[in-house]
């Protein structure tokens, strides 16, 4: 692993422990990190943009699939926001909002997907 790659994995470590801290529930469906298990998401995808990899304003906490009280397993939030249901996530405007700001192309590529 290079200098660089290190060094931005020490960070997004420092980040994701704070966000950790901070948020602990999902912004997609409000469950708290006690109840479900959580995951970071980057709502623009790294792979897309590395330069906001870091970016807290670009990770947010969705949980993975669970179990619900009845037993029934329930698709998780981040596999929501990486599929097509991403509308139906609390956080769904807010993170269009954020898309819009600073990356207006993949903001019209996934408003046409959600069309």
């Amino acid at each position: 692993m290079s200098k660089k790659q290190e060094k931005i994995k020490r960070e997004l470590r420092k980040i994701y422990h704070e966000i950790l801290l901070e948020r602990n529930c999902c912004a997609g469906c409000g469950q708290h990190g006690n109840a479900v298990p959580l995951s970071f998401s980057h709502i623009i995808p790294r792979s897309r943009r590395g330069d906001l990899v870091t970016d807290r304003r670009n990770i947010t906490l969705h949980c993975l699939r669970f179990v619900d009280n009845n037993g029934k397993s329930r698709k998780g939030c981040h596999e929501m926001w990486e599929g097509r249901e991403r509308e139906k996530l609390l956080d769904y405007f807010h993170n269009l909002a954020y898309i819009k700001e600073v990356d207006l192309e993949y903001y019209y590529i996934i408003t046409e997907l959600n069309a």
